[in-house]
């Protein structure tokens, strides 16, 4: 791939994740070999009864996500509520860097996540 955005030679918008979060370190969205991606829109929804908390980390590719990555460390989502991850929004994913969450309770909290992955 080249490092030049302008040499892509395709352009796909997408829903990059749609999914629960676990109670452990979890790799959401990896960017895939040969391209790039710019995340447009992260939103956090928490589908539970009570409070949970929830991190979220962006990682270099061969990075281990945790403390040192974290964009989000950790945020409290009262039931029933979102938040739109202004942390995320329009930052660039190289071949291999990932988003990786972590929520307090299990399937608890859901992650819609879209983006253009340039090729």
């Amino acid at each position: 791939m080249t490092q030049n955005l302008m040499g892509a030679t395709s352009a796909l918008p997408q829903v990059l994740v749609s999914q629960q979060l676990a109670a452990t370190e979890t790799t959401q969205y990896t960017c895939p070999a040969a391209s790039a991606a710019k995340i447009a829109r992260a939103v956090l929804t928490n589908t539970s009864g009570s409070a949970v908390t929830v991190s979220v980390s962006m990682v270099k590719s061969g990075g281990t996500a945790g403390a040192a990555n974290r964009v989000i460390a950790p945020y409290t989502l009262i039931a029933g509520d979102s938040i739109i991850v202004d942390e995320l929004q329009g930052n660039f994913l190289g071949p291999g860097d990932f988003v990786s969450t972590l929520a307090g309770t299990a399937s608890a909290v859901t992650l819609v996540m879209s983006g253009v992955v340039f090729a």
